[in-house]
């Protein structure tokens, strides 16, 4: 008998860091009501083993059926689901600019297994996110030379185990507010040169979990520092030289933060490493769509508005497809 994962399941966590996602669970649940009126969208769900795991489907309007166009899945974060992402990221207003599909899948009960620990869910959610990217070119909704997986938080982490156990599904990859799991580096058996974006937080360490199971207990060490995250992905590229670095115009200096963006371009199979690094207030994606809120300030700070995570991640995507020439991707980039 195949189990139907809930869309909306309820959970309860023992939590640290994730203590602080929860003050965004209740915007998320009741408070926030915007809904992107600018897409076809529909709700979909695969079988993975004996579960049916669900996913929604936004297609900008306009698209003919059974036209492939580029497409990115976005991965929620800890207490968010697939809705939530869609609400608050702010990849549809761009999708719909742009001309490109947004798949946002739900975690089991708004969870991943994203490597930290042999399997928190019991589910395999490499297999689902890959499977799901099949079934995206099967059905004719994605162009396999343009598909691109961005997470959040835990879906960040995912992301960078996905990049690492199976990096030719994707052509690029961006994980935002999320540092690699540890166990994840050590198991990582790919060479596989991958495009690979980071933003984050000079402070995302402080909050990288200390579990809601006891096996995460001290969930700090499970991860990697900010500095380690592009060391891996320089090494894993082959990247040569050093970074060009670019402080961020600071376009709004009432947020408390600045960002500085680093780039090894030179790198084996034109797969560069991009960092954004927040230095200041905030933890939360930078541009994320949220109400103000006295508490969620004093728990993460204030959101940083100089960039925006999802208009970066997509100015990135866009520079790469598969089979294209470097020169040819080089063009596309300036």
């Amino acid at each position: 008998m195949v189990n139907t994962i809930p869309f909306t399941s309820p959970l309860s966590h023992r939590i640290s860091w994730i203590k602080a996602f929860s003050l965004l669970s209740v915007c998320f649940l009741f408070i926030c009501t915007h809904r992107p009126g600018h897409a076809e969208v529909f709700f979909d769900s695969v079988d993975i083993g004996h579960y049916q795991r669900g996913y929604i489907v936004s297609i900008p309007k306009g698209i003919p059926p059974g036209k492939r166009i580029p497409a990115v899945i976005a991965l929620h974060g800890p207490l968010m689901s697939g809705r939530s992402m869609r609400r608050h990221f702010g990849l549809d207003a761009i999708a719909k600019r742009e001309k490109f599909a947004v798949i946002y899948p739900n975690g089991w009960r708004r969870k991943w297994n994203d490597g930290r620990t042999l399997n928190p869910t019991g589910l395999d959610d490499v297999q689902f996110i890959t499977r799901l990217a099949k079934r995206l070119v099967k059905e004719k909704i994605a162009d396999p030379r343009r598909l691109y997986l961005l997470g959040m938080a835990t879906g960040g982490m995912l992301t960078y185990r996905i990049a690492c156990e199976a990096p030719e599904t994707f052509t690029a990859y961006a994980a935002i507010v999320a540092n690699m799991p540890k166990r994840v580096v050590r198991h990582c058996k790919s060479k596989t040169p991958v495009p690979m974006l980071m933003i984050n937080s000079a402070e995302s360490r402080e909050i990288s979990p200390r579990s809601e199971i006891s096996e995460w207990h001290e969930g700090r060490n499970l991860v990697l520092e900010n500095s380690d995250n592009m060391v891996f992905w320089r090494r894993n590229n082959s990247c040569i030289g050093k970074p060009q670095v670019k402080i961020m115009a600071d376009k709004d200096t009432s947020d408390g933060s600045i960002v500085i963006a680093k780039q090894y371009r030179y790198c084996l199979n034109n797969a560069p490493v991009v960092s954004f690094i927040v230095d200041g207030d905030g933890r939360l994606p930078p541009g994320m769509k949220l109400p103000e809120s006295a508490r969620l300030i004093k728990e993460l700070g204030k959101p940083n508005r100089d960039i925006s995570a999802a208009d970066i991640s997509w100015k990135f995507f866009k520079r790469f497809t598969k089979g294209r020439t470097i020169s040819d991707q080089k063009s596309a980039s300036r």
